[in-house]
C-alpha cells in the first residue's frame, strides 16, 4: 500500500499532538484570556428589550449602557454552547465550542459529587485564572497546604487539559434492533 511508508511518521505526528504543552499554566491562562471579553459595555444606550410586547423592559426610561455582544454572550450562554463557523459565506459542517475552556471546566466540575476532587479542582483552577495565574494564593484561599500546591496545580491542569476539546464529541446514533 502507498500509506505504509508513512505510517511511522503518522504515528509520531499523532503522539506529538497528544502531548500536553510544556507550560500548562501558560496554556490555561492564554485560553482563559482569549475567552474572557475585554469590554463590558458598548457606547450605545440599551432600550430595545420588550418584556410583554408593549412596554420596554430592562434598563431605565432614560436608557442603560448596552452590554457588549461578547460580554452578553459570556454571561448568558452556557459553557458548552456550540456554533457552526462560517468561512466566506459557507458554514462549516462540524460544530465547535464557543468557549472551549469553559466547556472543559464545566466537564471537570460535573464529575462526581460536589465534595469530590474534580469539582474542587475546577473551582481552584477558575480562581487561579481570576487571580491571573497566582495559583499559590488561589490554593491558599481553599486551604491547600503549601507543600502540595505546585503538585496539586500540575495535576489539576493536566486533568483539565485531558478534557479540553475544541469540537464536541460526535453523537453515536444507534439503529433500532431488528424485531
Amino acid at each position: 500500500m502507498r500509506s505504509e511508508p508513512y505510517v511511522r511518521d503518522h504515528v509520531a505526528s499523532k503522539a506529538r499532538k497528544m502531548q500536553p504543552p510544556k507550560n500548562l499554566l501558560l496554556w490555561f491562562l492564554e485560553a482563559f484570556r482569549a475567552e474572557t471579553p475585554d469590554q463590558i459595555h458598548e457606547p450605545d444606550v440599551w432600550r430595545d428589550y420588550v418584556k410583554d410586547g408593549q412596554h420596554p423592559g430592562g434598563g431605565s426610561l432614560l436608557g442603560a449602557p448596552r452590554y457588549g455582544d461578547a460580554f452578553r454572550r459570556f454571561i448568558e450562554e452556557r459553557p458548552a454552547q456550540v456554533e457552526l463557523a462560517e468561512y466566506e459565506g459557507h458554514e462549516d459542517l462540524w460544530p465547535h465550542y464557543v468557549f472551549p475552556l469553559r466547556a472543559a471546566l464545566a466537564r471537570l466540575a460535573g464529575r462526581g459529587p460536589d465534595t469530590g476532587d474534580s469539582p474542587f479542582m475546577a473551582r481552584v483552577l477558575y480562581r487561579t485564572a481570576l487571580r491571573d495565574g497566582d495559583f499559590d494564593s488561589a490554593c491558599a484561599s481553599f486551604g491547600i497546604p503549601p507543600q502540595v500546591r505546585k503538585v496539586y496545580m500540575e495535576a489539576a491542569l493536566y486533568r483539565l487539559w485531558t478534557r479540553y476539546l475544541v469540537e464536541p464529541e460526535p453523537y453515536t446514533v444507534r439503529e433500532a434492533p431488528a424485531a
